[in-house]
């Protein structure tokens, strides 16, 4: 599901983009003393919503403005709504002119123009990363010609405060697409205090509901609510019923954060109303795209899809492909809901084919995540298994390429820090050289002087070589500690799988007797509610208590891997089967029967489990470990579909040859309700009774 807001973030599924900072609909500002300044503003305001009529406008200014200060603003302003607009071709000519007329060094806010542009164009076709870049350019000219004047306004003559404040939101927006909410956080209080030194009420409010959404997304609620009371004060002191509307949409996003999905359903209720009072039919469109994502998380399908076929055609035609990805996606889970499987997984393949194009690999496994449980929902256990470890692979991937982005980061660290100190060592050995050629010049004068200082240079010499010896030293024993700390998750302190693959490399011999051990996969259930409910923080220290868990349910020569996410291996030598059960069923009870303290609230988690011991009787084939991951993945996912908060072991297979083991992988469930597994299920703390 997909809700358009004032941020972006990976929040449980729920991908935000920017709402109310989408456009400047900003009335009234009270910066504005200049008449032709405030007429711009206005144009661009209405140009969200009715670009032809704006542009018309504009040129018309244009060609009544001699070149100058002004006619600068107004290519400006035309570009921007253009680019809005989703005009790519048209926003990056005009981007063409102002680069240009910056180039005779007269108006040098032209180049800065010209890259905000073009970041607005890439914003609305849904390349953050791309409009990030540009607006970085663009800030860092703005910036320095709008530091305070001593009386604490803004000098006139060389800050353009509505585009360095623009140029803020996109820089604000995509720190929020990449989790990084210190940033967001830092980028909308910047935009805010220029907004306050410029007297201009209507883009406080929006900064105001900026930092509220960062808030309640770092868990930081009383703030978050605080700071949306503010920004609907100032919006309602503006009179403008589209910046209530968008004050409004803060309002229901603090509150879907906060977990009252009720009051973010009415808060988007009365926000689309205030818009279709303003007449703000693109506006109309962005809150029908939460509303249809409400109303499928409220599993009430066609009116998702109601709320999202009436959005689709105004989308359209502002070309916004980022919010109609966004509609597409709702509409097939909306569709899904309603047994229309087909279509759904037709707008599911649509969405990712966006993504894959735009590179966003967070955002497919996301949607395959939300695809996968709305086919399970229906019944469609078959495509939701397919779907599932579509996800998992795809999930894998990214943590890999992080840690290895992590690891990348650490050596280049020690090699800037061993680099630093061959700086130092040359810099000595240069020293000595210069204190040699002065020694030289001195012998033939005093020859006793000359024999001192040839002592003291090799004294020198062998403490020289002593420093070098024991720097090398620390930097080995550092590329010691960088391998250890490569092979350990930086939350949980656990193995990580880059151990568990050097491991089971250790271990495998020549490969041909394949692997010999229990395997339990723990995967805690319903994760993604904690994040929902209680914040990303709350979720590290579920994480980091279930880890400690299962550290004191196990042996000491168990090994303990963070296998990714929410999920767990362990690794113990063979057991037999009641040894096996007996292993589950104290993971189930370590981590089902106390709950867990959250900020003094007490969190009950429980866990899904699927574990087998390998080589399977009766017939024990050898099977290497990446196989025997999978038999016992295929048992989790068994545990979860059966209710959860239970452990499912593969007790036995009938599978005579490597063929046979391999047909029972390619489809678990089948040979499960065959009898070609047997498999035994225990449940957990609370749980109700049941056999496999």
């Amino acid at each position: 599901m997909r809700r358009l807001c004032a941020g972006s973030a990976m929040t449980s599924g729920l991908r935000r983009l920017a709402l109310a900072c989408a456009a400047l609909l900003l009335p009234h500002a009270a910066c504005a003393a200049d008449a032709l300044e405030a007429r711009i503003d206005r144009l661009l305001r209405d140009g969200f919503d009715h670009p032809a009529a704006a542009i018309a406008q504009l040129r018309q200014l244009r060609a009544a403005t001699p070149p100058g200060a002004a006619a600068r603003l107004l290519l400006q302003t035309e570009g921007l709504i253009q680019a809005q607009a989703g005009r790519e071709a048209e926003a990056h000519a005009l981007a063409d002119e102002l680069r240009e007329m910056s180039r005779d060094g007269a108006l040098p806010l032209a180049a800065a123009d010209a890259s905000l542009v073009r970041a607005v164009a890439a914003q609305t076709a849904g390349q953050l990363a791309v409009a990030a870049t540009h607006a970085e350019s663009a800030a860092a000219i703005y910036q320095p010609g709008c530091s305070r004047t001593a009386d604490g306004t803004l000098p006139a003559q060389t800050c353009d405060y509505r585009a360095l404040w623009r140029a803020l939101q996109l820089l604000e927006r995509r720190a929020m697409s990449l989790g990084r909410f210190p940033l967001a956080q830092q980028h909308a209080q910047t935009a805010l205090d220029l907004a306050d030194a410029a007297g201009d009420i209507a883009r406080k409010a929006l900064s105001l509901g900026s930092l509220a959404f960062i808030a309640a997304n770092a868990g930081q609620h009383e703030d978050a609510q605080r700071s949306v009371a503010q920004a609907k004060r100032m919006a309602a002191q503006v009179g403008d019923a589209a910046l209530m509307a968008r004050a409004k949409s803060y309002e229901a996003l603090v509150a879907d954060l906060r977990g009252d999905a009720d009051a973010g359903l009415r808060a988007t209720e009365e926000a689309y109303e205030l818009a279709r009072q303003a007449g703000a039919r693109r506006l109309q469109a962005q809150l029908l795209v939460n509303l249809s994502d409400s109303y499928v998380r409220r599993h009430r399908p066609a009116d998702a899809l109601r709320a999202a076929n009436e959005a689709l055609p105004t989308v359209r035609e502002f070309n916004d492909r980022r919010t109609e990805r966004t509609l597409v996606n709702n509409a097939g889970l909306a569709k899904i809901g309603l047994r229309r499987i087909a279509e759904g997984r037709k707008d599911m393949a649509r969405v990712l084919e966006f993504e894959v194009r735009s590179g966003a690999q967070a955002e497919q496994a996301t949607t395959l995540r939300e695809f996968g449980q709305a086919l399970a929902a229906v019944g469609e256990m078959r495509d939701a298994l397919e779907l599932y470890h579509r996800e998992r692979a795809l999930s894998a991937q990214l943590m890999q390429r992080n840690q290895d982005l992590a690891l990348k980061e650490m050596q280049a660290r020690y090699d800037a820090e061993a680099e630093q100190r061959r700086i130092e060592l040359v810099r000595s050995d240069n020293a000595l050289k210069t204190a040699a050629l002065a020694n030289r010049d001195l012998t033939q004068r005093i020859w006793l002087v000359l024999a001192a200082l040839m002592t003291l240079s090799v004294v020198f010499a062998v403490l020289l070589v002593r420093r070098v010896r024991e720097t090398h030293r620390r930097l080995e024993a550092s590329h010691a500690l960088l391998r250890v700390a490569s092979e350990r998750d930086a939350l949980t302190d656990l193995a990580n799988r880059r151990h568990f693959h050097a491991v089971m490399q250790a271990t495998a011999g020549d490969g041909k007797r394949g692997f010999a051990g229990s395997l339990l996969l723990v995967d805690i259930d319903h994760f993604k509610h904690i994040n929902d409910g209680h914040g990303h923080a709350a979720g590290d220290v579920v994480l980091i208590e279930v880890a400690r868990r299962l550290n004191a349910a196990v042996r000491d020569e168990d090994l303990v891997v963070r296998w990714g996410g929410e999920e767990f291996l362990i690794v113990a030598e063979a057991l037999g089967t009641e040894q096996a059960d007996q292993l589950a069923a104290r993971v189930l009870a370590s981590i089902g029967s106390t709950p867990v303290l959250v900020e003094n609230q007490a969190l009950w988690v429980t866990a899904s489990i699927g574990y087998a011991s390998f080589p399977l009787p009766p017939h024990r084939v050898a099977l290497q470990w990446e196989q025997a991951v999978n038999l016992a993945d295929m048992a989790l996912y068994t545990a979860k579909s059966q209710g959860r908060n239970r452990a499912v072991g593969l007790v036995s297979a009938s599978a005579s040859d490597a063929q046979s083991l391999r047909a029972i992988e390619g489809d678990f469930e089948r040979a499960w309700h065959e009898g070609r597994v047997t498999l035994r299920q225990t449940p957990g703390p609370g749980a109700p009774d049941a056999t496999a």
